[in-house]
Formats: structure tokens, sequence, C-alpha cells
């Protein structure tokens, strides 16, 4: 049994698996949204309130990994951009005593890609496989074949965190914002998609709290699930759609979207946001979503003996 940690941007979320002779089979799911890169995007670093509300949500959740367990613990964008991150990861170190490694945006994407295509694998997605992963702070978008090889991609410092502080300021949307906010990701995002493109994919895969929260808005589910929304597809006109909606409704009402996990009522239209113009500038009408992303690599490759 092993257990990992991923510190983001906007959450941080626990997986305990143990490894059987069909995989990895997860014993312990948890998530606790924290917000850590509240500010990064304008400060360059992360504030003393959100790096308090971070450990003690990780203490939280290392009291939910039973004794003796092995823990892979990692952060990814905001901790990555901050000046401060590396004493981020000592303070980390200091109170939960493990070490903290900070991914780079490539090795995010790598983990998120090998983490998607293996959980979907029995869907036979037709080759090569695009992976969009909206973060809080950064997407990814990265492109490889069904056994986890990758052909080529890279990080972009567009996030639904760093795009709600930017320009959102209304919830309803305020129609000036919304079109600059979309006009941004747009621009960030199009050298990306147009190396992933040139690379010829032929399936869309998206992970990430934005990805499988709007899985579960789709299909109307009672309460969040990871096995749910794993392999549910949907449709462009779709993600657009609801994309839409969202971004009609004050906070209280996203509140009560039953499938809406609680603490991503403001970033959801913004992580939409980025979606929809990735599948747009990707040239795809339908995506899958998965769950399983570098939280279940991570685990998976230490399980092999890789990373």
């Amino acid at each position: 049994m092993r257990a990992a940690l991923d510190v983001g941007t906007n959450s941080v979320r626990l997986l305990v698996a143990e490894s059987t002779a069909q995989g990895l089979r997860p014993v312990r799911r948890a998530m606790r949204i924290v917000r850590l890169g509240e500010g990064v995007d304008a400060a360059g670093r992360l504030n003393a309130q959100a790096v308090e509300r971070t450990l003690q949500a990780l203490e939280e959740l290392k009291n939910l990994i039973p004794p003796g367990v092995p823990v892979a613990a990692f952060a990814t964008s905001a901790v990555r951009d901050a000046k401060n991150g590396q004493e981020f990861a000592r303070l980390v170190e200091e109170r939960l005593g493990f070490p903290l490694e900070i991914l780079s945006g490539e090795r995010e994407a790598e983990l998120s890609f090998a983490g998607a295509v293996w959980s979907l694998r029995e869907l036979k997605l037709p080759e090569p496989i695009t992976v969009v992963d909206v973060g809080g702070g950064s997407t990814e978008i990265y492109t490889g074949l069904g056994t986890g090889e990758l052909l080529g991609g890279g990080s972009s410092q567009v996030g639904a965190v760093r795009m709600l502080e930017r320009f959102i300021t209304a919830h309803p949307l305020l129609s000036s914002e919304q079109l600059a906010m979309e006009a941004e990701i747009r621009r960030l995002l199009a050298p990306l998609a147009e190396r992933s493109r040139a690379l010829g994919p032929r399936s869309l895969v998206a992970v990430g709290g934005t990805a499988t929260s709007l899985a579960a808005i789709l299909q109307k589910l009672a309460e969040y699930s990871d096995e749910k929304v794993t392999g549910y597809a949907f449709s462009l006109e779709d993600l657009g759609r609801i994309y839409g909606q969202l971004g009609r409704l004050s906070l209280e009402e996203r509140r009560q979207i039953p499938a809406l996990q609680a603490g991503r009522e403001d970033v959801i239209v913004c992580g939409a946001a980025i979606l929809v113009q990735a599948a747009e500038l990707l040239g795809f009408r339908k995506l899958y979503t998965s769950a399983w992303d570098l939280l279940y690599a991570r685990l998976a490759l230490s399980v092999d003996g890789g990373c």
C-alpha cells in the first residue's frame, strides 16, 4: 500500500492505493479546497494565510493515511511559480515529516498524461491521444500513445485561479470581463495547441478538477463520483452550453449544484472557459474525462519501481 499527496493551486488531494493483479486499487481518497495559489499571479509569492490553510489541510489528510504507508508528496503550479516555493516545501517537511517534490510543468504533464491514458485503456481510444489538464495555475497539453509514450506537448501559464484573479470581479460574469478572459486564454494556449495539432491527435481526454466537475454536472449526479466521471464523454456543444449556464449564475446558485464540490463555485467558470478554448484550438468536438491523473500515475510508477 502506498499514498500520494498532490498540493495544487486550488486543492490538496490524497490517494491511498494498493497494488493488485489488475492494477492499483484505491483504498482512500480525500480532497480539501485550500486556494494555496491565492495572490501568487500578482505577488509572485505564497501568502501566509494560504500557506497555513494548506498545512492544516495536509495534516488532516496525513491523519487519513494508515500507519507505516510510504508517502509521495508533490506540488504543482502555485509552489513552482512562487518565489518562496522552496520555503513552503521545507515547512511541509518540518510539519508533516515527508519531503515535498516540486514538479516541473513538463513532469506534471507527463504524469497527468500517463494516469489518464492508463485509466481509459479499456475504451481503446484512437491514437494519438491528447490530454488536457486544466489546473488552478497552469494548463498542460500533451499528446502521446496509449502505452504512455509521449510525442510532445508542454505547459502554459493559464489556470482557473489565475484567470479568476486577473479578470473576474462579479458573478454572474460581466460580459466584458468574460470576453477579455477568453481572449487571453486563447492567446496563451494557441502556441501549445498548435504544436499538439501537428502531431495528429485523434482523441481528446480532459483531467483535473474542472473537467471532472463539469462531467459530474452534465450527468446531474446527486453527488460527485470519480467512477462516474472517468470514461464519460461529452460534446464541445455540451461543454459550451454548461459553461454559458454557469457563467449566468451567482455564487450562491452555483453552490446549490449537488455535484459541484464546495470551494469550486468561483473558479469553475474560468476552468470551463479554458477547457472550451483548448478543445476548440485543438479541433475536437468530443471529449472524454478521467479522474485518474498525476496522483494515479505517481503511485503506479512508484509501485513499478519508476520515479
